[in-house]
């Protein structure tokens, strides 16, 4: 066998590199494999590798580590079960002190007993922080605490509160865990009495003193027991730091896989990440009733640290073993290494990019042909190589202008976008970026008026030519590119303007642009709108150099855009005026709309004040006739003053005459009262909306309401009472309403309700108790309300009247008739709700108001009622 990687030694000199591809290849075919490596070395490793040895040992130790995980099983298990029966012994005896606090029965002299018993509790159990006595209803009667103040009769209703209903419905409840200011576990406690009055005791434990218990539980030297709620947070650990900060252990394998098997894994020692991130083995068991579970780590290095010790005394004897075979493999790796490295070599510079190195190995075998493969291999890079170089910049500059003009086509969009309906700036952009990209000199865009050309905008031109081309329309020279583009609309591509007939023949406009500004080549784009010429633009440069086809292309890009922008202009300023002329019409319309509006309130209102006007000419009628007769009354009253004995008249008579006389006049101020109270109604009736509509809490109103209703009841009669009662829905929430307008409506029903009930009382006795409800319900986008009295009820021919104008059943001079015709246009008219009545005579009336949660967007100031 023999190498080289030297150039003057015989077998660099016939390197494969310096003959054909063919030659090479016929070469390495003629001297061919002529050992096998596999029958070289194979012989001698398989004898020296001890096979039985090996095999007896790892049987060893497999059926070793199948006898010791067994056991860790066993004992890990009884640890978690053990463990987690200690947690729940400690959580049951917590449950069984707070029993005895459940024991009486709650009165009103039982406050301070309970209270000195909650005291006792907390010292007895330092666990409890908080103790929280509630009764039979849910309310709140005493509430003893560690970290705040003690409250009694607090009323708090947590009869709706699962720690109240479920401590209830099964005698305990075991809370979930919840940690105080993120750091200490807490958990809610609460155990009913035996006896329904009994009520429920609500504890706040705190869990830090789980640290005591789960401290004592000892796994191993190292290993540790530590206890995770149902969420993954830890509740407790021997380092009770970790507990304090609010750990989540959810990330962790093991708390998963625990979770999802109820406490218990399925594969009980599984090797998992502890917290720490250190490999441990683990086991669970679940904590019951709490749905917690109880975790015991023990790592692996002490759990295993038996078997590893018998895998070191077996690496012992097989590291004797192997010092045999290594010394016998030393001759043959001496064989093997020289080829072998000069392969890597060469392998390592080829792979580095000198494709011009060449291996020589002459061994006869396999590593023989494949540095004949290497040779091969090398040699085609070093051709490939060159050509891709070349292609590799020819792409590179393709892909940088590219880059360029897509660059260049983005910022002109974005100046568009940003300047709606302006036109300047987003051409002096595009000549800015289309002048850089064509390696342009200066920059022009013309505008065509059907008659000359007028600029638009310009990059980068020179004063002196900028100042002759000022405000100055230029009609084309007749050879100019300028005509040319007038009469083709074709691109114009001038290489160099001093040798154009324009030029030539003295056209000023071409002489301008190549003696005044400088230019040499030109390239003019039009710009076309359904190929009618709106302009050009043109870029210059001011030496001779033509402009590529790609450049042309991004001109012609450019004054794709700028049409663009011209047509968009054009159309939002068309937008603009329409808008504009919209919002007249619009405003006309609003106009006539208010005319129409003002006319049908004027129609409505005289309709009212008729109505109104005809109630009042009775009681007014019977004044002015009764006047008359008072005053013939009075003359004659004052005749038998006189004389007793005037025609036969006797004190008798006077009499008569004398209360005859304040009959008469107590019906002249009952009908005079009417007559005020009707005209109080018409003025309120015919105002519009009071004030402006806002979302209310429903609840509110009706409160407010039935408390100045009951006031006033009271207050006109101070001997009656009614009993309120209340069924307020927390979900009816707030309302879009007029509030003065709902709660006059309100007022008005609960009136007429107190007034049957006071009729019912008159005619029942004592043995009747009037009452009054009113409630709320919430129905999604509508509210319901509910006014139900037990007065006498209404019968079915009022039933039918009961909303129209001026009809009223009271007695003349007690009512106008308008108290349930306004109340019905409010609900039904004002906020486009219903009202409805369901009456028995003499057992109920119930009113039925349903609105809606917003009005409509045309009710905006409070329509009439």
């Amino acid at each position: 066998m023999s190498l080289s990687l030297h150039p003057d030694t015989p077998e660099a000199r016939t390197l494969p590199s310096a003959a054909p591809d063919g030659a090479v290849a016929g070469e390495a075919t003629r001297r061919g494999i002529r050992t096998r490596l596999f029958t070289k070395y194979v012989a001698l490793f398989v004898a020296v590798v001890a096979v039985a040895l090996l095999a007896n040992g790892l049987f060893e130790v497999f059926f070793y580590y199948r006898e010791h995980k067994a056991s860790l099983i066993r004992v890990q298990h009884e640890q978690a079960e053990a463990a987690a029966a200690k947690i729940g012994q400690f959580v049951k005896e917590i449950e069984s002190q707070l029993g005895w606090t459940t024991q009486l029965p709650w009165s009103a002299d039982s406050i301070e007993q309970r209270r000195f018993d909650a005291l006792r509790l907390l010292r007895q159990v330092p666990g409890i922080t908080e103790l929280a006595q509630v009764d039979s209803s849910g309310k709140e009667r005493l509430r003893v605490s560690r970290l705040a103040m003690n409250a009694i009769d607090s009323g708090i209703d947590l009869s709706a509160d699962p720690k109240f209903t479920e401590a209830v419905a099964h005698k305990v409840y075991y809370g979930p865990v919840y940690f105080r200011r993120d750091s200490e576990p807490y958990m809610t406690l609460a155990l009913a009495g035996a006896r329904k009055d009994a009520g429920v005791s609500i504890a706040e434990v705190n869990l830090k003193l789980i640290w005591d218990v789960v401290s004592q539980i000892k796994v191993g030297e190292h290993g540790d027991a530590y206890v995770v709620g149902p969420e993954g947070r830890l509740i407790a650990h021997p380092d009770i730091s970790l507990v304090l900060r609010n750990t989540d252990m959810s990330n962790l394998a093991q708390v998963r896989a625990a979770q999802a098997g109820g406490g218990t894994m399925s594969d009980p020692l599984p090797e998992a990440r502890n917290i720490q991130g250190q490999k441990v083995l683990t086991a669970s068991a679940p904590i019951e009733p709490l749905h917690w579970t109880m975790f015991v780590e023990l790592p692996v290095e002490e759990a295993y640290a038996a078997l590893y010790a018998s895998l070191q005394r077996l690496a012992i004897v097989l590291l004797a073993a192997s010092i045999f075979a290594v010394l016998a493999g030393i001759f043959l790796a001496r064989r093997m290494v020289g080829p072998i490295q000069a392969l890597r070599s060469g392998a390592e510079r080829i792979g580095g990019g000198d494709f011009s190195q060449r291996i020589a190995i002459r061994t006869g075998d396999e590593l023989e042909g494949l540095a004949d493969q290497f040779n091969d291999m090398g040699a085609r890079l070093q051709e490939s190589y060159a050509d891709l170089e070349k292609k590799v910049e020819v792409r590179t500059a393709e892909l940088s202008e590219s880059l360029e003009q897509q660059t260049a086509t983005s910022e002109v969009l974005q100046v568009i976008s940003s300047s709606p309906g302006e036109l300047t700036p987003v051409f002096h952009k595009m000549l800015e970026n289309a002048t850089r990209v064509c390696g342009a000199s200066f920059g022009i865009m013309n505008l065509w008026d059907g008659e000359g050309f007028t600029i638009a905008a310009d990059y980068n031109v020179p004063p002196a030519f900028a100042a002759s081309r000022r405000d100055v329309a230029i009609r084309p020279h007749p050879e100019s590119a300028l005509a040319s583009i007038v009469r083709t609309r074709q691109v114009v591509h001038v290489h160099d303007v001093q040798n154009t007939p324009a030029y030539l023949a003295g056209g000023s406009s071409i002489r301008g642009i190549s003696d005044v500004g400088g230019a040499r080549t030109i390239v003019i784009v039009p710009m076309l709108r359904d190929n009618e010429l709106i302009g050009t633009i043109a870029v210059y440069r001011k030496e001779v150099r033509p402009f590529s086809d790609k450049q042309i292309a991004v001109v012609e890009n450019f004054t794709k855009q700028a049409v663009i922008a011209i047509e968009n202009t054009r159309l939002l300023n068309e937008l603009r005026q329409r808008t504009m002329e919209l919002s007249q019409s619009l405003d006309e319309l609003r106009s006539a709309q208010d005319r129409l509006v003002q006319t049908e309130k004027l129609a409505s209102l005289g309709q009212l004040t008729a109505g109104i006007a005809h109630e009042i000419k009775n009681p007014l009628n019977f004044i002015n006739n009764f006047s008359s007769v008072s005053t013939e009354l009075i003359d004659e009253l004052n005749e038998v003053l006189r004389s007793t004995q005037l025609d036969g008249k006797t004190k008798e008579d006077v009499d008569e005459l004398t209360g005859m006389l304040k009959g008469n006049l107590e019906k002249v101020v009952q009908h005079g009262k009417r007559a005020d109270s009707i005209v109080k109604n018409m003025l309120v009736h015919s105002r519009q909306g009071s004030g402006e509509h806002r979302p209310v809490d429903i609840n509110a109103v009706m409160e407010e309401s039935l408390n100045l209703a009951y006031h006033g009841a009271r207050a006109e009669r101070p001997a009656f009472n009614v009993t309120l009662q209340r069924a307020f829905d927390p979900a009816a929430g707030l309302v879009d309403i007029y509030p003065q307008e709902i709660t006059r409506v309100f007022l008005n029903l609960i009136s007429n309700g107190f007034y049957a009930a006071a009729k019912r009382k008159e005619s029942a006795g004592d043995s009747f108790e009037p009452t009054l409800s009113a409630a709320t319900r919430s129905l999604g986008d509508k509210v319901e309300i509910r006014i139900r009295d037990n007065g006498t009820g209404i019968p079915p021919e009022v039933k039918e009247k009961l909303f129209n104008p001026f009809f009223t059943t009271k007695p003349a001079g007690e009512g106008t008739g308008l108290g349930l015709s306004m109340s019905h246009d409010i609900v039904v008219k004002q906020h486009g709700g219903t009202i409805d009545v369901k009456t028995e005579p003499g057992v109920f009336t119930e009113f039925i108001i349903t609105l809606p949660r917003t009005m409509a967007a045309g009710d905006t100031a409070g329509g009439k009622t």
